[in-house]
């Protein structure tokens, strides 16, 4: 994996929040399915894999607020400790101008634009999780999952257009789906948690098998 990896490739605006990031309609199983997927492996932080980084991000989008969504902040995947001031609201996102404005205390996923697309692109879409299997990556043709292509990086505006031509093509939701030029990259995309993480873990266990 490259030196990059886990750097945020966008331009943003983080404001200190005045009121919560969310409530526990979100949090509660956004909190669920992140120590589901930390105990699969899939999310996490180890010294040996990805130069070390934290892998993975979990998002959902605000159910009032159709528009804005609520992502886990840069490279704290690895934290035994997760609470509500690890979350970051995305307020407002260019695609075009790979800008984010978000309130929170810690800047938000390197993967936020990736996020912000799929929610744009998508309106049935509310929740969206990225992890990193190598178990279903390296099995993508035997699971006949959808990919982006091996030359388009993680976090770049070409990702965030290879990501819009893929849901595009594939209408199924929830989705999963890989990004063979981001290692192990895979994400889920569905409306609601229980369809996205379910579809997603489904996918781990038929590459296991």
């Amino acid at each position: 994996m490259s030196e990059t990896e886990g750097t945020i490739k966008f331009a943003y605006e983080l404001l200190a929040p005045t009121e919560p990031i969310a409530d526990g309609e979100l949090t509660r199983p956004l909190f669920a399915w992140r120590t589901l997927l930390r105990r699969l492996g899939i999310l996490g932080q180890h010294p040996e894999r990805y130069g070390g980084f934290g892998f993975g991000n979990l998002s959902a989008r605000d159910p009032v607020r159709t528009n804005e969504f609520v992502i886990s902040a840069s490279q704290t995947s690895g934290l035994d400790g997760f609470d509500d001031e690890h979350l970051v609201r995305i307020t407002s996102c260019n695609l075009d101008r790979f800008w984010a404005d978000a309130l929170g205390n810690y800047p938000p996923s390197s993967e936020t634009i990736t996020h912000a697309m799929v929610y744009s692109a998508d309106p049935r879409v509310k929740w969206v999780f990225h992890c990193h299997s190598p178990e279903i990556w390296n099995r993508v043709k035997d699971l006949a999952l959808p990919c982006t292509a091996p030359e388009v990086e993680y976090g770049s505006p070409d990702m965030v257009h290879a990501v819009a031509k893929l849901l595009e093509t594939h209408h199924s939701r929830p989705i999963v789906f890989a990004t063979m030029g981001h290692e192990d990259g895979v994400f889920a995309c569905g409306p609601t948690a229980r369809d996205t993480g379910g579809l997603l873990v489904s996918y781990l266990a038929k590459a296991l098998g």
